[in-house]
């Protein structure tokens, strides 16, 4: 119970936190039970990292409209969350364009996630703004998802954090509501966080019962 307490503000966000740091202490300090590379480190890092993604609420804009601040916010939550999705994907090992990652994500969330989308910028307009200013390889993800293949679409995160840290993202860019902006990227963090969540349990699911057989 002590265990559980001390490190309860992780498990709060990460569920089986407590369970992996275990499993991790029995193992030599080794990540390898739960598929993981590195040490134990990085994987706490990541744990922590993970939680200011989940626990991020937002930014204050003195002299902003509510509209545009909402915007601002919604883009800073994306580039935290696509930036512990990286810290994620490199612990685990998985490599671009995140096959493995994507193999147990259900085909109905990519839907989803794509119908948000496709409503919020029906025209284009943040696709065509993302598309101009991102590195080559993005664009062809981009190109991947509006020809249909969903999977992709984990690539808007990786070109709205790359245009918003370079200074050329606002909340209503090449013309789209701000509203929609918000929409849009609240939907791509949500989409990414829950992902790295049920990674995350599946892997501890498999290195329990790997310890119990």
């Amino acid at each position: 119970m002590a265990e559980q307490s001390e490190h309860q503000h992780l498990d709060d966000v990460l569920p089986g936190f407590s369970e992996a740091r275990t499993l991790i202490k029995a193992s030599g300090d080794s990540v390898k039970p739960l598929g993981f590379l590195g040490d134990k480190f990085e994987f706490y890092r990541f744990a922590n990292r993970y939680r200011m993604a989940v626990r991020f609420a937002g930014i204050q804009l003195e002299g902003f409209g509510e509209n545009t601040e909402r915007g601002y916010s919604a883009l800073t939550r994306t580039f935290f969350a696509w930036s512990v999705f990286e810290r994620y994907t490199d612990l685990a090992g998985i490599h671009c364009p995140y096959a493995s990652f994507f193999a147990y994500v259900p085909k109905i969330e990519l839907s989803k996630l794509a119908q948000v989308i496709d409503r919020a910028d029906p025209d284009y307009k943040l696709f065509d703004h993302l598309r101009s200013q991102s590195l080559p390889q993005n664009q062809d993800q981009l190109d991947r998802f509006r020809s249909g293949d969903r999977r992709a679409v984990v690539f808007y995160a990786s070109a709205i954090r790359h245009i918003y840290v370079h200074g050329h993202l606002t909340a209503h860019p090449n013309g789209c509501a701000s509203e929609n902006v918000e929409a849009i990227c609240h939907a791509i963090s949500d989409f990414l966080l829950n992902g790295i969540r049920d990674d995350f349990a599946r892997r501890l699911k498999l290195a329990k019962a790997s310890v119990h057989a």
